[in-house]
């Protein structure tokens, strides 16, 4: 299965989001995309030591979002906006949902940037938690 986590500027959310579940569901692969992503931009400062710390995979850099990433079996966006976004572009394909609405759990993932390094390491557990639910989904 391919998935690709999107958000807005893929350096702080979807690249964490990335690479806890590249870890967690090894046998699928996994992606992550900006909306209005600068490609080429580094990951976040703080995503980036988060990660470090936690021993995961560092995404190499931002990339934006395109529609050759409709092939992807599953897209989770981290908030309702990048969803519609996506949606009202392409015309409403099928495989888009916010990482929270898949996984049933009420919200969004809300954007660090900007923010704290505890901002952000709020942001890794909520994360964490959310794809754990997930690979327990994908599993049954």
């Amino acid at each position: 299965m391919r998935i690709i986590f999107v958000c807005t500027g893929n350096t702080c959310r979807s690249p964490m989001a990335e690479s806890i579940a590249q870890t967690k569901l090894p046998e699928h692969v996994f992606a992550s995309r900006g909306l209005y992503a600068l490609n080429g931009q580094p990951i976040s400062t703080h995503s980036k030591s988060i990660l470090i710390e936690n021993q995961l995979p560092v995404p190499h850099s931002a990339t934006t979002f395109t529609e050759l990433d409709l092939e992807a079996d599953l897209i989770l966006t981290m908030g309702q906006s990048h969803k519609m976004a996506i949606q009202q572009q392409y015309d409403y394909p099928s495989n888009v949902y916010t990482l929270n609405e898949y996984v049933e759990q009420i919200g969004e993932v809300s954007d660090p940037y900007g923010g704290s390094k505890e901002d952000y390491l709020k942001i890794f557990n909520e994360l964490n938690l959310l794809i754990d639910s997930l690979k327990n989904k994908i599993l049954k």
